[in-house]
């Protein structure tokens, strides 16, 4: 029982952690594994049902937090769940000069199975597909295969594992890479043509993640995700958001930039498309993102299979169907969510 009790009680504390909105590690890591925790901490209520000794003060009290903590987790991941609303609504639309699909993934750097992902962006064929974690051999290798077909790009090869390369079949203008924040992490920014001439702007993103190795703190992700909302809710044009963005859905600061942004995530209501870790099932979360604007439907989603990353990649074909405006329900931040989101964008780096 006093094992029970511990285990419980570390449980119960990382629960308690991401509370305290500090962009220190440890207490954003424990963000991710919400999922995770849910189903732990009701197997520990079953166990209390089973074998606790409700005469025991810290029993009972250990049983109630327990419960609490439950419907919290269960508040948290619902929205994701496939029987909750749908964020984005499904559209039939045979309009193909208003659709746009999107392939993404982060690669993992030292992936040498190119000929996979080149495999997948055939099969699947979409508009624009962006490639995270790559180097001047994966730039090589999709060059070989793409130049062609996809002749307007945006490419920033690098060996720090922020590399990232967007190819395009159809026309861009005032495409960019930025280095947004950090001097050793681009991001991309861009203006795409659709078919039917509708332009849409573009950001592509990947910023480091809160753990010991690669950034203690999460200050320099959340200022680029809040710079990017704050300029995404200024746009006149249809918007999309896309990457790994190191952050889970069920993240404070993912909520507050779905908020400040305006935009939708097509998630919500389907389910939760974990694309990493795609090495241990029981260890996965939503990292890799595609937000819209709420003039786009969804025509198509999927989570791709296994192409020697760390991470799954995905697929999503969108539909421009500007009367969804007036249909789907955008988020909206308070005035003390826009002020901590200009907070956020405006913060020191060290």
């Amino acid at each position: 029982m006093t094992a029970l009790l511990i285990f419980s009680w570390l449980m119960l504390i990382t629960v308690l952690l991401p509370f305290v909105k500090h962009d220190y590690w440890i207490f954003r890591i424990c963000e991710y594994p919400r999922y995770q925790k849910l189903i732990i901490l009701c197997v520990l209520a079953v166990a209390w049902l089973l074998l606790g000794d409700y005469g025991q003060l810290l029993q009972h009290i250990t049983f109630i937090f327990l419960l609490l903590s439950i419907g919290y987790l269960l508040y948290l991941i619902w929205p994701y769940l496939p029987f909750a609303k749908k964020e984005v609504l499904k559209v039939l639309s045979a309009d193909t000069a208003n659709q746009l699909g999107i392939y993404t993934c982060n690669v993992l750097q030292d992936n040498r199975a190119f000929h996979k992902v080149v495999e997948q962006i055939k099969q699947y064929k979409p508009d624009l597909f962006f490639l995270l974690e790559t180097d001047k051999d994966w730039e090589a290798a999709m060059d070989s295969e793409f130049a062609n077909s996809y002749p307007y790009t945006l490419k920033e090869p690098l060996s720090n594992t922020y590399g990232l390369l967007l190819y395009s079949r159809l026309p861009l203008r005032e495409g960019a890479v930025q280095y947004l924040v950090e001097k050793d992490v681009p991001s991309v920014e861009l203006v795409l043509t659709l078919p039917s001439g509708q332009p849409v702007k573009i950001w592509g993103l990947h910023p480091k993640p809160p753990v010991p190795g690669e950034d203690d703190r999460s200050t320099a992700k959340d200022k680029e995700l809040m710079k990017v909302a704050l300029m995404a809710e200024k746009e006149t044009i249809p918007v999309i958001v896309m990457g790994d963005l190191n952050d889970v859905a069920w993240s404070y600061v993912t909520d507050l930039f779905r908020k400040t942004s305006g935009l939708l995530d097509p998630r919500r209501g389907r389910g939760f498309y974990s694309t990493f870790s795609a090495n241990y099932w029981f260890l996965r979360f939503p990292l890799d993102y595609i937000f819209s604007s709420a003039d786009f439907g969804l025509r198509f989603m999927k989570r791709l299979p296994h192409m020697g990353s760390d991470h799954f990649p995905m697929f999503v074909q969108f539909q421009f169907q500007p009367a969804l405006e007036n249909i789907q329900e955008t988020p909206e931040a308070s005035a003390e969510e826009k002020q901590e989101a200009r907070e956020k964008a405006e913060s020191a780096i060290d």
